[in-house]
């Protein structure tokens, strides 16, 4: 079954706001901080700004996995999946990017394809609950506001890209799925 338009529309939305809006952000923070700061936890804080971006990087694989292999299950589940690594900074980034370009290449591959909304807006949700808490955290460490939309991280730079994209109907990346 193909998607209707509301359904297509949320597509696009979701890919550009993972990808063009979330991304970046996550980034210019980890990018601010020291390996130090990545890893250790605050007072009140269980868990580390690196082991959230692990969680939120397991999150999306799971997510592209289901995408790709509808019929995966996994045994549990994540919500308790924060590991302390304390894995070099570069490192960490070069995985949380390359985890959100295998969600682009993944929706793109299966634009137009059923998709199960809920799932999705979960992961949309959640993800932006996680940054929405980097940002925080790195801005009180760091002192830095980070002014993302006055660095053209907007709603409206977002709408444009999306509206962009619907037009443009850049056609899926052929993987060779049957």
């Amino acid at each position: 079954m193909e998607q209707d338009e509301t359904t297509n529309y949320f597509w696009y939305i979701t890919k550009h706001r993972m990808t063009s809006h979330y991304l970046p952000k996550f980034i210019r923070c980890l990018e601010s901080l020291s390996n130090e700061q990545i890893w250790t936890c605050g007072i009140n804080e269980i868990n580390s700004i690196g082991g959230i971006i692990l969680h939120v990087i397991e999150h999306v694989k799971r997510n592209v996995s289901r995408l790709l292999h509808s019929e995966q299950v996994f045994a549990k589940g994540i919500e308790n999946h924060f590991p302390i690594m304390e894995q070099d900074k570069q490192l960490l980034i070069a995985k949380l990017d390359a985890a959100f370009q295998e969600l682009r290449v993944g929706m793109e591959a299966s634009a137009g394809e059923e998709i199960e909304i809920y799932n999705w807006y979960h992961l949309v949700e959640h993800t932006g609950y996680h940054l929405g808490q980097i940002v925080d955290r790195a801005q009180r460490m760091t002192g830095i506001q980070y002014q993302f939309v006055q660095n053209g991280i907007s709603e409206k730079a977002l709408k444009i890209l999306v509206d962009d994209d619907r037009v443009n109907d850049i056609p899926p990346i052929d993987h060779g799925r049957p």
